[in-house]
């Protein structure tokens, strides 16, 4: 049986596992043919100059900064569960510790040469090519790569706007390679870091780059938002919370505490815009975390979800599995786990085999709302 978990590059083997680790048997890579074609392109044009400064950015599950840890890169993530599994991963092949990662941009330090997984946001992308564009080396060298599919002239369009040179390779293996090069003096481009909108209430919510639904209310939370548990005075848990705008309702519930949790830098980065304002006046608490890791047992009176369904292109159960296992085990005996989700998800079958009766809450031609008491 073909080993789905060993990559060999840059004359190395290493183990590679998706974090939280899957199953042996697992078809999910920890890496795709993009990952392995920017490590060949740098390994290519740059091995002679073993003190060349490195970063990079958006590396999935770490096999692109491991494969060139020779060269030190530092390693810029939104997410925390890539932060994690490059952790992991690095301990799995018996490497030292990673210690230069950042999760925010301005964090990302002055580099000879960036290696950019292109992500499927393209806001996001934008807001890196903007960032390394007003704050990158004159002579920096971006190379950026993608499954080839996912290079469009959407894609193209913005290295153009920042960049003078930019080159596309052609197709290697399904993937390809966007190298950029002189920095456009004056990029025309209306980006701006924070986008805001409002919801039906006037309540202006922010929402950076990285954002899911950074541009409109998402249907699913606005179908959790009407129909909420009653959260006065409990201490409410909004698991993969985004940009909050979830918890702006349930505080006007007065709840005595709301616990806001998101994996990604830039969603509670949004969260604490949305919620520390004179407009909002519940007590709130702000979690960069896998899942509920380390929260107490038995410390939520509610917990609301609307929980992701992929982990970048995958469509994935597993994580709103661990998070309603974690929820379980955080919740109050008594307390309630309220969710929303897509219909054909199957959700009310996983809730079912972890904490036994499920309620039905409501339902509408997408989603629906479920709930269980522990």
């Amino acid at each position: 049986m073909q080993n789905n978990h060993l990559c060999n590059i840059n004359n190395q083997s290493l183990t590679l596992w998706r974090f939280p680790k899957q199953e042996i048997s697992s078809s999910l890579q920890a890496w795709d043919s993009a990952d392995a074609l920017l490590v060949e392109r740098f390994i290519t044009e740059f091995n002679l100059t073993e003190s060349v400064r490195v970063v990079t950015l958006n590396d999935n599950f770490g096999m692109i900064t491991l494969a060139l840890n020779a060269y030190q890169p530092q390693f810029f993530n939104d997410s925390h569960i890539s932060h994690l599994a490059l952790a992991a991963n690095a301990q799995t092949n018996n490497i030292a510790p990673i210690n230069n990662t950042v999760y925010a941009l301005q964090d990302i330090n002055e580099a000879d040469v960036y290696l950019l997984k292109i992500p499927k946001n393209l806001d996001f992308l934008e807001a890196q090519l903007a960032y390394l564009h007003a704050h990158g080396p004159a002579d920096l060298t971006l190379i950026a790569a993608a499954k080839a599919t996912d290079i469009n002239k959407s894609v193209v369009k913005l290295f153009n706007r920042y960049f003078k040179n930019v080159d596309v390779s052609l197709a290697h293996k399904k993937s390809r390679t966007i190298s950029a090069l002189n920095k456009q003096k004056s990029p025309y481009s209306s980006y701006q870091y924070w986008k805001n909108w409002q919801t039906s209430d006037n309540t202006a919510i922010y929402n950076a780059p990285n954002v899911f639904s950074r541009s409109q209310l998402d249907q699913g939370a606005a179908f959790l938002m009407a129909n909420l548990p009653d959260c006065n005075g409990k201490n409410v848990i909004d698991l993969a919370c985004g940009n909050g705008v979830i918890s702006t309702a349930i505080a006007q519930q007065k709840p005595a505490n709301i616990i806001l949790v998101d994996e990604s830098y830039m969603a509670i980065e949004s969260a604490k815009k949305n919620l520390l304002n004179d407009t909002i006046s519940a007590k709130s608490e702000f979690y960069l975390n896998d899942c509920l890791t380390g929260f107490a047992d038995n410390s939520a009176d509610i917990i609301v979800c609307n929980p992701p369904f992929h982990q970048q292109k995958a469509i994935t159960t597993h994580i709103a599995m661990q998070m309603f296992s974690d929820a379980k085990r955080v919740l109050k005996n008594g307390g309630e786990l309220r969710i929303v989700g897509n219909a054909h998800l199957g959700y009310k079958n996983q809730l079912q085999s972890i904490f036994g009766d499920v309620n039905f809450i409501n339902q509408n031609d997408k989603f629906v709302i479920l709930s269980t008491i522990k």
